[in-house]
């Protein structure tokens, strides 16, 4: 069976930030690629420019592995990607093209998490920096259409007014695009991976996040600490191997489970969320989250507790997805 490895080339108006996820998508793409000739598939691995999306119609190949992954504005050009794969019946593995769309952009996102009732924290959209601020305090701010953390800093926890229009004026002029303020959950974070098993949704143990206490330190991954293995902030942050009463792990499940079906996960998707007392709130999904096998990957951390290989998560989802 041939299976192509699809991701990325690097888009058009990429900045540093998102150069960096461009090239780890690439160095995932050939990992998945040599694991999957080790496991006999006849796989190719095919890295395409923005330029080159039409030509996908004429792939030949009995299924798409599918990293791509563009971000910010140029997000639409991913979902062009699996609207033509769709019209060419092409299989892929990942979430459908409306999936994809939903989940690079959380406006939408955060409405439809609102509309099918899923607890989410407090959130409020500002497109000029000058509404007036409805959250309580203190408020998260972010870019609403990027990916990998990127635009997300230690400074981006507000905890007055001044600071919060300043944050999103800085976020507006450098990324173009609304900003997403969100009411600040403090607490563990956990990154809840779903797979599939016979085409039912699969939550994987959660991989927890412990945030140490430091001074100025707010407990948050920031693009630094998620990307720049040097900084300080990495010091700070790890996977935690506490166990998360019977009560709170029921939650994320029954959470997981029902994001991923009301907000387009297939496959395999990771849904981030956030936990206080004994609340769990989803944060988002990530319908295309990086693959790979490294211990600071949830998706790795979260497939070895549930006794899954490297090559036994790529062939589950290989196979889950014919």
């Amino acid at each position: 069976m041939k299976v192509t490895v699809l991701y990325n080339l690097p888009g058009t108006s990429s900045t540093t930030e998102i150069a960096e996820a461009d090239n780890d998508t690439q160095i995932s793409a050939i990992g998945i690629f040599e694991e999957l000739k080790k496991l006999g598939y006849q796989a190719e691995i095919l890295g395409i420019s923005q330029n080159e999306i039409k030509k996908l119609k004429n792939l030949k190949t009995d299924l798409v592995f599918n990293l791509i992954e563009w971000s910010g504005r140029e997000s639409k050009d991913g979902t062009k990607v699996l609207e033509i794969l769709e019209k060419a019946n092409i299989k892929y593995t990942g979430s459908p093209a409306w999936g994809y769309r939903l989940s690079c952009n959380k406006i939408l996102m955060k409405k439809r998490l609102d509309e099918e009732k899923i607890s989410t924290p407090k959130w409020q959209i500002f497109k000029t920096g000058k509404e007036k601020i409805t959250l309580p305090y203190p408020i998260i701010v972010k870019p609403s259409s990027e990916h990998c953390a990127i635009g997300v800093s230690q400074t981006s926890v507000c905890d007055d007014e001044k600071s919060v229009r300043v944050k999103i004026l800085e976020l507006i002029h450098l990324y173009k695009q609304p900003v997403l303020g969100e009411e600040f959950i403090e607490g563990l974070e956990a990154h809840v991976t779903v797979l599939q098993k016979n085409g039912k949704a699969w939550v994987l143990p959660p991989a927890v996040i412990k945030f140490l206490n430091h001074q100025g330190f707010h407990h948050i991954l920031t693009y630094e600490s998620k990307w720049q293995n040097d900084n300080w902030e990495s010091k700070f942050t790890k996977w935690d191997e506490l166990k998360l009463s019977d009560n709170i792990l029921q939650k994320i499940e029954k959470l997981a489970k029902k994001t991923n079906d009301k907000l387009g996960g297939r496959s395999y998707a990771r849904i981030d969320m956030r936990i206080r007392d004994d609340e769990v709130f989803v944060l988002e999904i990530n319908n295309n989250p990086g693959i790979d096998f490294d211990p600071d990957s949830g998706i790795a951390y979260s497939a070895k507790k549930a006794g899954l290989t490297w090559d036994s998560l790529l062939k589950n989802i290989v196979e889950e997805a014919l």
